[in-house]
């Protein structure tokens, strides 16, 4: 005897998508641990940015409204 199914017959069962990402715990975790290093690096550059004077801005071609633009961004925005 077959052993009963939980779909009805003829209704494919729950399987990702196609190219859909597999989560897994040490991808997930290692993941997040590379975000929290990305948004930690954004802030201490934003901050440098922030102490530059004009001279060292307009070397870099920006503005005292450029930089004043980036530093005021929240470290999540790219």
């Amino acid at each position: 005897m077959a052993s009963p199914s939980l779909t009805p017959a003829g209704t494919p069962g729950i399987a990702p998508a196609a190219g859909a990402p597999t989560l897994r715990p040490g991808a997930l975790l290692q993941r997040a641990f590379s975000l929290l290093v990305e948004w930690n690096d954004r802030y201490r550059q934003r901050v440098h940015l922030g102490q530059l004077d004009d001279r060292m801005l307009r070397d870099m071609g920006l503005t005292r409204t450029d930089a004043i633009g980036e530093y005021d961004k929240p470290f999540w925005r790219g």
